[in-house]
């Protein structure tokens, strides 16, 4: 199902004295091109793992099936 706007332009507060405006004209996109664009971007620099990284695991040692950096690779439970 594909959401429409009313709205052509929305207005945001202006940044430093330059008005900041939204358009919605674009026509028929897709809101899947982000999920590709992070996707290619994760292979080529390998952004999740870096991501994965700056999280502290608070987790007992012990008990810990799958690390911060291999939960990325796993398929969310539906």
């Amino acid at each position: 199902m594909q959401a429409e706007c009313s709205a052509e332009r929305f207005e945001f507060a202006p940044v430093e004295r330059r008005s900041v405006v939204a358009g919605f004209d674009g026509g028929v996109i897709t809101s899947d091109a982000g999920a590709l664009l992070l996707g290619q971007t994760d292979r080529a620099i390998g952004l999740v793992g870096r991501l994965a990284g700056c999280f502290q695991d608070a987790r007992d040692p012990d008990l810990i099936e799958h690390e911060v950096r291999q939960m990325k690779d796993r398929p969310a439970d539906p």
